[in-house]
């Protein structure tokens, strides 16, 4: 009886560290993954999107919207992609995360540069983020404006 509990402790160790990245790994996947949404969303690529949301994704948009995973794919369609190449370069920086093993939470500071003639704005994201099969994807995402800096007042 005792080496049948040492033998089943073994073995559920073994299964519980088969199944979880060191959190360096997670991390750096975690980062990498949002990062990719980021270049998938500048470069309309809907069906990129498609591979990293969850079947269930759903968006909070910046003005607040309610956005379920087909409306925004079919926003970043290639057929809506900008004309002229006006589409803003995305930085991901300010990488915050919280993993609970099996889902994670991820905020990043987005910060989107249109042109050398125009600011850049910052918009804080938070994305929930389910590990499926081994692999990292967004279920939701929410975005929250930040406000630029204020200029001095002479």
């Amino acid at each position: 009886m005792k080496f049948q509990i040492i033998v089943s402790i073994f073995l559920l160790s073994l299964a519980i560290s088969v199944d979880a990245q060191s959190p360096s790994k997670d991390n750096a996947a975690l980062t990498a993954l949002v990062r990719q949404m980021a270049a998938y969303q500048t470069s309309f690529d809907a069906a990129g999107l498609d591979k990293i949301f969850t079947s269930d994704y759903i968006e909070i948009s910046p003005v607040g919207e309610f956005d379920p995973r087909e409306k925004v794919l079919g926003f970043y369609g290639a057929e809506n992609r900008p004309a002229g190449g006006s589409i803003p370069a995305i930085d991901v920086s300010e990488v915050s995360i919280r993993n609970y093993g099996r889902f994670a939470i991820v905020i990043v500071k987005l910060t989107y540069k249109v042109s050398p003639s125009v600011p850049p704005r910052s918009i804080r994201g938070t994305f929930v983020c389910r590990r499926e099969g081994g692999t990292w994807k967004i279920a939701s995402s929410q975005y929250t404006g930040i406000r630029p800096p204020q200029t001095p007042k002479t």
